[in-house]
Formats: structure tokens, sequence, C-alpha cells
């Protein structure tokens, strides 16, 4: 698969998603307001290293995941905007980091970091 985008989005159909991940989404997307074609697109990147500051903590480094964030939508080409089950979404996730044999599908899995795995 060949990423297009110079910012690394992946284009509409090289990534699915669960319908336990995409309920994820679709709820992290009505807490930031990205519902609804609102200012921002729900996003699923991947982070080559992720370190965990809490106030009062010592640094925690959780290493590589996938992250849920949310972009302005001027932040994100047209192109890239993937729209499942009327959900708004872009994907990062570079072709190296995929499991061999992967289905290419981001699903839920509780025990990373920030509640994602690839699969």
């Amino acid at each position: 698969m060949v990423q297009v985008s110079d910012d690394g989005f992946n284009s509409p159909g090289q990534v699915g998603i669960s319908p336990a991940a995409l309920a994820e989404a679709r709820e992290f997307g009505s807490a930031v307001g990205a519902l609804n074609r609102g200012p921002l697109i729900v996003s699923i990147d991947w982070a080559s290293s992720v370190v965990q500051r809490d106030p009062g903590q010592p640094e925690q480094k959780l290493g590589p995941c996938l992250m849920i964030g949310a972009y302005r939508r001027d932040q994100v080409p047209a192109e890239f905007i993937n729209v499942i089950d009327g959900l708004e979404l872009a994907f990062k996730i570079p072709d190296s980091v995929w499991p061999p044999g992967a289905q290419r599908i981001v699903d839920v899995d509780k025990t990373q970091p920030f509640g994602f795995a690839l699969r």
C-alpha cells in the first residue's frame, strides 16, 4: 500500500476499523465536537514513541502505539477523509508498522496504552 499524502495520511480504504473501535472513535468524536461535519476530524495515528508524564510521578515510556486524536478539518486533505458508517475519520498508520499478514484493521485492545491495536 502506498500513502499518497506528504503528511502521512492513509487513503480511504487502506485501513479498516472494527465495530468496537468505530464505537470508541464515535464516542471520542462526540466528546471533542467532531461529529456531524464539525470543525474536527477524528484520527487514529501511529506514534513511534510515547512518554507519559503525570504530576508527581516518574516519567513512563509507553513505546510505539496507536493514539486517537483530532485534527482541524483544514489539516486533513479532503481526499484522505474516510467516511465509515457516517463518521469522518483519518488514519496515519505507516505501512511498515503492520504485523505480517495483518488484515489492516484497527481494533480495540484495552491492554494497549490508548486502547487500540493493529490486526
